[in-house]
């Protein structure tokens, strides 16, 4: 079994010389646009936690926007937000980056339900 593998692993390698590269790069990516969006990021997480955290983020701020939310003036770091249901959860210290992207995903279906007159 470690012969298919090895061998499937030097195929590809040689099918895609730069996909390490590649997924380098996009993980340097996602981490950064997380990270303008103010989500902690511990440096742990895996390729498809980054993912799922960036897809929740995108969630929550389309549902955001959706209910006339501005995500600058509701954004973590703002001293005053319009609405606080409006701000992204912020991670607790030590918490996974799948418990956080529930926590988003659970904030997210609050304001599912969010009537945007009950500011």
């Amino acid at each position: 079994m470690d012969r298919e593998t090895t061998g499937s692993g030097e195929i590809d390698e040689a099918l895609n010389p730069h996909r390490g590269e590649e997924q380098a790069r996009a993980r340097e990516h996602t981490a950064d646009i997380l990270a303008r969006r103010g989500v902690l990021l511990t440096g742990d997480e895996s390729d498809d936690e980054l993912a799922d955290l960036w897809s929740a983020v995108d969630r929550f701020e389309s549902l955001v926007e959706s209910r006339g939310g501005d995500t600058m003036t509701n954004s973590p770091d703002s001293a005053e937000p319009d609405n606080p249901d409006f701000v992204l959860p912020e991670r607790k210290s030590r918490e996974s980056a799948g418990d956080y992207t529930r926590r988003i995903l659970e904030a997210a279906a609050r304001l599912t339900n969010f009537e945007a007159d009950s500011r």
